[in-house]
């Protein structure tokens, strides 16, 4: 038997590069040179998993990261004759991917199964269209059972029985890496990874409880965290790094890396331990639990950047996202981390429950401030997108913040607004973000500039995208600093 696993497609039908981010949101970016790919790690896991479990010929495809149109991904996935067709789809792309998968099934007599957030959410509505299976939540072994036979009643995790229990991450084997390089999602890489890095995962889940999270309200459905052995990290860290020569470091792009100081504090030893500190690392971490003794184990072990989710410089915000952060704590742990010879990168959303122009407008200034005092050296900027499933979603349509006759192209964090409060509506919202952005620009590039900086990142540029790469953000870049002094 044939089993296909599948990402999604890679370009939509307006044209838009698809950047899907499997356990948070999906966004499309216009140009080829603001793209990127990441990792789909569960299905990357599932993979890996049916081909240790079951005899049957797996194959993993990825229309992501070859940018594939519907129509061409139609081609590659119809080409592998199968009998079952695995896909992930966020809302962001679910009626092309739907219509690509329907397509599959009508010509090759494939059996589909869709699994995803989007699935885990409306599973009753894509049963109606078609789809054969719908997998909820965390699905690798859902899928696994439904593949070997197993009783579809007895199925936990198959719509419409119940959820299944969370896996024991060290029961799963080390993801893909065999139809698809995992460095090929290291070129060009995630923008703000300095090195070579292959996308890794540690541990699965997030003790916090943020009600736009995609990973803690729908894969999971509960405030979790599960480490992997640290001995077994380091096993296929090396495995990586003598399969990729060429390959100079690890991205942790998990929920929180550093939940337990106990597991950081093994970790980098065991790395150190292994002789792997000569690798480069980052991490998505928790900045509360970044205390001293950590963070210089963490640099011992070759860490070179954490990364951080501040959000919002307002108090209302925190309360409606329900995200607890000491801003005072913020800056101690993030100087402390410049202290200790550490980068820092800091994520910021704007349009959250609880947001007005006045509060959005005191994360911009924190943005600044961040920047000024050199506690930043990179940091993200979205639009706090109320995926369907989560708490935001279920309190925004609720009180009828929901902008009316929304697509589901629309739920695109890096691009719209979805959500309109009383004095301050989607258009208002997106303009603050650009506001933002423009803020984020300017400030590191007059800090490049000040600080001698220029040239190399210049040269960095050119070493990731290439001379036309170079020369379209170049070209962005000069009328960006116009806006910026005419907003002035």
């Amino acid at each position: 038997m044939k089993i296909v696993i599948a990402n999604s497609i890679g370009v939509d039908k307006n044209g838009y590069y698809i950047i899907h981010s499997p356990s948070r949101w999906s966004e499309g970016v216009k140009s080829r040179h603001n793209w990127f790919a990441y990792y789909p790690w569960e299905l990357a896991y599932l993979s890996a998993l049916l081909k240790r479990e079951t005899a049957h010929e797996v194959c993993f495809l990825d229309g992501c990261l070859e940018q594939l149109k519907a129509d061409a991904y139609y081609e590659r996935i119809i080409a592998q004759k199968p009998d079952f067709l695995v896909i992930e789809s966020a809302t962001r792309v679910i009626d092309e991917n739907t219509e690509l998968a329907l397509k599959i099934k009508k010509s090759s007599g494939a059996k589909i199964i869709f699994t995803g957030p989007h699935a885990s959410v409306f599973p009753k509505e894509l049963l109606e269209k078609g789809i054969d299976y719908v997998c909820i939540g965390e699905y690798e072994y859902a899928v696994l059972e439904l593949i070997q036979g197993k009783n579809k009643s007895e199925i936990l995790g198959l719509y419409p029985n119940a959820r299944r229990p969370l896996l024991d991450v060290n029961s799963l084997p080390w993801p893909e890496d065999n139809d698809v390089s995992r460095l090929r999602y290291s070129q060009p890489g995630e923008p703000s990874s300095e090195f070579l890095e292959v996308q890794m995962y540690g541990s699965r889940g997030c003790p916090m409880s943020c009600n736009f999270c995609v990973a803690r309200n729908i894969y999971y459905d509960q405030p979790n965290w599960r480490s992997r052995d640290p001995q077994d990290i380091v096993k296929e860290l090396r495995y990586l790094s003598e399969k990729y020569p060429a390959m100079q470091g690890v991205f942790f792009d998990e929920e929180v890396h550093n939940a337990k100081k106990e597991f950081i504090l093994e970790l980098s030893n065991a790395i150190v331990e292994a002789g792997l500190n000569n690798l480069h690392y980052e991490a998505m971490c928790d900045v509360r639990f970044l205390d001293e003794e950590t963070l210089k184990a963490m640099k011992m072990a070759g860490y070179y950047k954490i990364r951080v989710g501040i959000e919002t410089a307002s108090i209302e915000v925190k309360q409606g996202i329900n995200k607890s952060m000491d801003l005072d704590l913020v800056r101690q742990r993030l100087n402390l981390a410049k202290t200790i010879g550490i980068k820092t990168y800091g994520t910021f959303t704007f349009g959250a429950l609880g947001s007005t122009m006045a509060e959005d407008n005191k994360t911009v200034i924190l943005i600044k401030d961040l920047i000024k005092d050199k506690l930043l050296d990179n940091l993200q900027i979205s639009i706090c997108t109320p995926q369907p499933g989560t708490p935001f979603y279920d309190q925004v349509k609720a009180q009828k913040f929901l902008r009316n006759n929304l697509d589901f192209t629309d739920f695109d964090g890096g691009n719209f607004a979805v959500v309109s409060y009383p004095g301050y509506d989607f258009k208002m919202i997106e303009r603050m973000k650009n506001k933002a952005f423009l803020m984020r620009d300017h400030c590191f590039f007059k800090s490049k500039i000040c600080n001698f900086e220029f040239f190399s990142w210049v040269r960095s540029i050119y070493k990731r995208y290439g001379v036309i790469g170079l020369l379209s953000k170049g070209l962005r870049r000069l009328p960006a600093e116009v806006r910026y002094f005419l907003w002035k």
